[in-house]
């Protein structure tokens, strides 16, 4: 009985040991592809390859338990971020090393010396499960460790892109008038090699039930993964790195059933854009009222051009609402347009959206920018309105301390029942327009609490 006994402790022992020992995937790098000058990246003691790209180094491995992460910069270090600064990460440096650990999946902006041009992102995902292989039917496999040119590949209904780590794919995945297809994997899908303006590396129109999850988008050329006119489209831990013209990162028009979750944007254009009847680039009807949009428990950093959180310009329907933008980061927002913005260039009714527990850090332009007017975009000779926006639990930081404006058109297009609920600029509660440097016209009902 004693040795038994002793026998179920030794094996609860070794059990307890193995579900505390970390579970890391690092993946392999095809050859030809550009290290990183700056960077170099450890984890659990293995080296991580860094991708160099115009934007940004980028990193990423997949894990489960806690890791140590040691980034090596071949710079002096006078300072250091690490953004979403709301994760509290808990660092260490040691002279050119910052020593850290995670013990959950992360998307991190590395930032040297407040230099944002060069930053590293850090893509530390959860584990794949059930990922699908060479064999496996429907699937379009792109193996590690290559780099794979493709060019323009349509995909077919209940078909699956699968992009493997250490995969490099050139080329684009159009989704068009199907349904249940995935593009999933943890790979780099490389647009730099085309040409501005002339490809999207994914579209998906007119489709039902699409999955986009885990793969990287590096330097998008046009808009880097809209849905249009589409129905029960789910974005799930989704990075997308670009700083190029018109490279938007994730457009929603005339689509219902949108979910966006764990997702990382950093674009020159606009990171997230909700809109409706665009006529331009694709020329099928995409007028439809848009419904039940939510992106939630993501991080944002908007660059020159564009905005980070849009509605507009494009609002032709009759109706977009129930749009819910929750739990989110906004590490930067580097041009002169906005963070929040509402721009109801045509005849769209506006209304029930939500901005939930979300952290700005650095607004440069606009903070809140609502506006009913006529722009380069619009088509409808009538104009709309927006109704039942509610902004709760906002916290704003950064050196710079951001003008608001809600302008509505006329006394019959007003922009009514907005509500500013816990919202804090540099620590301070907005009580009032003046306090929240906000601008108001053709308004009613707009409240602080």
């Amino acid at each position: 009985m004693k040795i038994i006994l002793n026998l179920t402790i030794l094996n609860l022992l070794i059990l307890i040991c193995n579900t505390s020992v970390a579970q890391l995937v690092i993946y392999p790098s095809p050859n030809n592809v550009t290290k990183s000058s700056l960077y170099d990246l450890e984890v659990n003691g293995q080296t991580v390859f860094v991708y160099e790209t115009k934007t940004a180094a980028i990193a990423y491995f997949s894990f489960e338990g806690k890791i140590d992460l040691k980034v090596i910069v071949n710079s002096p270090i006078y300072n250091f971020d690490i953004r979403p600064k709301s994760k509290n990460i808990e660092t260490k440096q040691y002279r050119d090393e910052i020593i850290f650990t995670l013990d959950k999946p992360e998307n991190l902006s590395v930032e040297i010396n407040k230099n944002i041009n060069k930053p590293l992102f850090i893509f530390a995902n959860p584990l794949e499960i059930n990922q699908p292989t060479k064999n496996t039917p429907n699937t379009i496999f792109f193996e590690a460790g290559k780099i794979h040119k493709v060019g323009v590949i349509k995909l077919q209904k209940n078909q699956t892109v699968y992009i493997a780590g250490g995969a490099v794919v050139q080329g684009n995945f159009i989704i068009d008038s199907t349904e249940n297809v995935k593009i999933t994997g943890r790979g780099i899908l490389d647009n730099s090699i085309f040409e501005k303006g002339k490809v999207r590396p994914i579209e998906i129109n007119r489709s039902n039930n699409v999955l986009i999850d885990g793969i990287i988008i590096s330097e998008s050329k046009h808009w880097s993964c809209a849905s249009l006119a589409s129905k029960n489209v789910t974005y799930h831990n989704f990075k997308i790195v670009s700083d190029n013209d018109w490279d938007d990162g994730i457009d929603i028009v005339g689509s219902q059933n949108v979910l966006v979750d764990k997702v990382f944007i950093r674009t020159k254009d606009d990171c997230i854009a909700v809109k409706s009847g665009v006529t331009y680039y694709t020329k099928f009807k995409s007028d439809f009222n848009v419904n039940n949009i939510v992106i939630q428990n993501s991080t944002f950093w908007n660059g020159d051009w564009g905005n980070a959180l849009e509605i507009g310009f494009e609002t032709r329907a009759d109706t977009i609402q129930n749009i819910t933008f929750k739990n989110c980061d906004i590490i930067h927002t580097e041009g002169p347009e906005g963070t929040f913005t509402i721009h109801n260039g045509d005849r769209a009714f506006v209304k029930s959206i939500l901005y939930e527990n979300i952290r700005v850090e650095d607004a440069k332009g606009w903070l809140i920018d609502f506006r009913i007017m006529k722009s380069n975009y619009t088509k409808d000779q009538k104009r709309g309105k927006v109704e039942g926006v509610h902004f709760k639990t906002i916290s704003v930081e950064g050196n710079h301390y951001p003008s608001s404006q809600i302008l509505g058109f006329s006394d019959d297009h007003i922009i009514k029942d907005v509500t500013l609920e816990d919202f804090t600029i540099h620590g301070k509660k907005i009580v009032s327009i003046y306090n929240g440097m906000l601008a108001i016209i053709h308004c009613e009902n707009i409240k602080f609490k």
